[in-house]
């Protein structure tokens, strides 16, 4: 019976999220039970929640409130939480959502499966719900993944946790204080991503400008950089939330020499305003922030620079408003995310004065993310006609088309290039030629491949 148990994945929220859901299937697998793609061919569904902001809480909610409905005829005999909302509200969970079956916070999740099997063979839920779902996370414990990402790329998280005070922000309370992975257990895992056919590295943390701090108070990002460039197999290497006052001259050397750099930053300002800047704790002023992204320009020329921006903070004032709109009409992000302002309980932001209408913070998003569809526009034609190198993410058989990415495009959160000639597979690194840009997709033909037949 425990053999032929089936269990399903929904993960929510971002990278890191993603990296956890890969690291539980890993065990779910070495225990021997069956992983399934869709909730209702599933004995137990596990949902790697997310408690960051308010949509992303409701979005976790529903989530499990829907697979709970599959119960209703039987086939699904449970339903388990786990991640940030887990635990973040673990109690909250298990006293208002009576159809979840388990619910543990982060951890290695390797005690999963032996909960999976519980739910299975109908012990006390009660007891259930209550027990762990592994170990505290420790260096290794990431090595043993299911990747859920196509071949092209995958997600290594570098480090666990931040230290930044940001007001706005609960990360800190549920993931902890920076902890960096030693590098040779990361230079391994490379090795690991290496030889299941992973072309992309995807850099992710908290912090990742923060690598190494903890060890011995230095910032190491650049040398961990170089060690993961001498792993074999690996072509390219994406750095993802950079913290704005941390990108040393090391590091733009990196991005602008090293042949696998992706010439790509992704530096999350939240806001160009000095006052609104002290008031999120950001450490960082207007000017410093300017001089910062004015530098990555000048040291890594063509880079790619994407950022978020928060409208609607505390305090946001019209005169604030109208600076980060004059400074991206300047700076000309070739990304962009706008997000509203989530009043997160236990958060010193929560408090504050003059909250911002929910409304008007809603406005400010839509004129951000208006002027910035023109930016945006403007540099996808710069790339018509151009050769670029894609690396390709899979191929849609209902359109019958390539679906890949440029060195502007992170996966999942920015654009795509849509290649409608090739026989390229998930992986490959192909010349393009860029022959539209439409929207958020580029259209492309392959240089010298065959048509699909």
């Amino acid at each position: 019976m425990n053999e032929g148990i089936r269990v399903a994945m929904i993960s929510l929220g971002c990278a890191r999220n993603l990296v956890d859901s890969e690291v539980l299937l890993g065990h779910v697998v070495e225990e021997g039970l069956q992983v399934v793609r869709e909730p209702e061919d599933a004995d137990v569904v596990v949902v790697n929640t997310c408690g960051f902001i308010d949509s992303a809480k409701q979005e976790s909610i529903d989530t499990i409130l829907s697979v709970a409905r599959l119960k209703e005829d039987g086939t699904l005999k449970g339903v388990i939480a786990v991640g940030c909302l887990a635990q973040r509200y673990g109690d909250d969970l298990r006293k208002n959502i009576p159809e979840l079956d388990a619910v543990f916070g982060i951890s290695d999740y390797s005690g999963v499966p032996a909960v999976v099997r519980r739910i299975m063979n109908g012990s006390d839920r009660r007891w259930v719900a209550t027990v762990d779902g592994g170990k505290p996370k420790g260096p290794k414990s990431d090595r043993k993944r299911m990747l859920l990402t196509p071949k092209s790329f995958a997600y290594l998280r570098i480090s666990e946790g931040c230290d930044h005070k940001c007001t706005f922000c609960a990360i800190p309370s549920m993931r902890g204080r920076n902890r960096s992975k030693p590098m040779e257990v990361l230079i391994d895992e490379a090795k690991d991503l290496a030889a299941a056919g992973v072309k992309e590295l995807v850099i992710v943390a908290e912090d990742t400008t923060a690598y190494g701090l903890d060890i011995d108070r230095k910032r190491h990002i650049h040398t961990l950089l170089e060690k993961l460039g001498e792993v074999d197999g690996i072509q390219w290497i994406r750095l993802m939330y950079a913290y704005p006052h941390t990108v040393l001259p090391e590091l733009t050397t990196f991005l602008r020499e090293h042949p696998k750099a992706v010439k790509y930053l992704d530096i999350p300002i939240q806001h160009i305003s000095s006052p609104l800047l002290r008031s999120m704790k950001r450490a960082v002023s207007k000017e410093q922030v300017e001089g910062i992204l004015w530098r990555l320009r000048d040291e890594v020329p063509g880079i790619a620079v994407r950022s978020t921006l928060i409208t609607g903070f505390p305090g946001e004032t019209d005169k604030d408003f109208a600076e980060v709109l004059e400074f991206c009409t300047r700076f000309r992000f070739e990304r962009l995310g706008v997000f509203t302002y989530s009043r997160e309980e236990t958060t010193p932001a929560h408090d504050m004065p003059d909250q911002v209408p929910e409304d008007l913070a809603l406005e400010r998003q839509r004129l951000l993310m208006t002027q910035q569809k023109g930016i945006l526009d403007q540099f996808q034609q710069s790339l018509v006609g151009k050769t670029l190198p894609v690396v390709v993410d899979g191929f849609d058989s209902a359109s019958g088309v390539l679906i890949g990415r440029t060195f502007a495009d992170a996966p999942e959160v920015d654009c795509r290039v849509l290649m409608t000639d090739g026989t390229a597979e998930p992986g490959q690194i192909v010349d393009a030629k860029i022959t539209a840009a439409h929207d958020y997709d580029l259209r492309a033909e392959p240089i010298g491949a065959r048509r699909r037949s």
